[in-house]
């Protein structure tokens, strides 16, 4: 679920939270952070980082 978008300039960012299975196969929450940055209407980068919550 993406709780947050946030366009600058070049950049687009989107914050949220998911649910998948941990390393040991248990659901887990984690918190997400993905930074898209633009050039010419084409994606020349992104930036990705998952981490893990306790909610």
């Amino acid at each position: 679920m993406v709780a947050n978008l946030i366009a600058e300039g070049d950049f687009l960012t989107a914050l949220g939270d998911i649910t998948m299975k941990d390393e040991d196969g248990k659901m887990a929450h984690y918190s997400y952070c993905d930074v898209w940055r633009f050039r010419g209407g084409k994606i020349v980068e992104l930036k990705a980082f998952v981490i893990k919550t306790s909610v």
